[in-house]
């Protein structure tokens, strides 16, 4: 894993539903990388803004980060996800999604920085799990949540062959 570069320094703030576009510019150009480098994890034709609003509309809550006044990261955090944690799913648990960092700022420890701070955000709910998911096939995504602290949890495999890997941490 890199080092975290320490002189960098990203405010996190909730995002606003004005706000809807960055969300969903970070997702799609998140996405095109993905899929670039052959994961079949997030298709950026999949995105659309009333997939944004509809995160807004039914209690998560939406994150941007900014650095020197650009935004460059996103995250949501929710508060329950049975669809993916299905009879693991409980109410001791922060959910972490759709966790993406501008592709331009690459490689500054945007993304840890954003990581630890939704960390302590769902710490400071007084959640005792700190959960996330990501596609099995994604390599470097996985290690990275395993260098990170992240416990693996259960291989989750779906009716339209994706595999997906789950995640906790204490």
């Amino acid at each position: 894993m890199k080092e975290l570069n320490e002189t960098i320094l990203i405010d996190v703030y909730p995002a606003t539903i004005e706000e809807s576009h960055k969300v969903l510019e970070l997702w799609k150009e998140s996405a095109r990388w993905i899929q670039s480098k052959g994961i079949n994890q997030w298709n950026p034709d999949h995105f659309n803004i009333e997939q944004v609003h509809e995160c807004f509309n039914n209690g998560s809550e939406i994150f941007l980060a900014r650095l020197n006044e650009e935004v460059v990261g996103t995250l949501f955090v929710c508060w329950s996800d049975p669809i993916i944690w299905e009879e693991l799913d409980d109410n001791a648990s922060g959910y972490i999604h759709r966790f993406a960092v501008s592709r331009n700022h690459l490689g500054l420890g945007i993304g840890k920085k954003l990581l630890i701070w939704s960390e302590n955000y769902i710490r400071n709910k007084g959640k005792k799990r700190i959960r996330l998911d990501c596609m099995a096939e994604n390599n470097s995504l996985n290690q990275y949540y395993l260098e990170s602290g992240y416990k693996h949890i259960k291989l989750l495999q779906w009716h339209n062959g994706w595999k997906i890997n789950l995640y906790e941490k204490n």
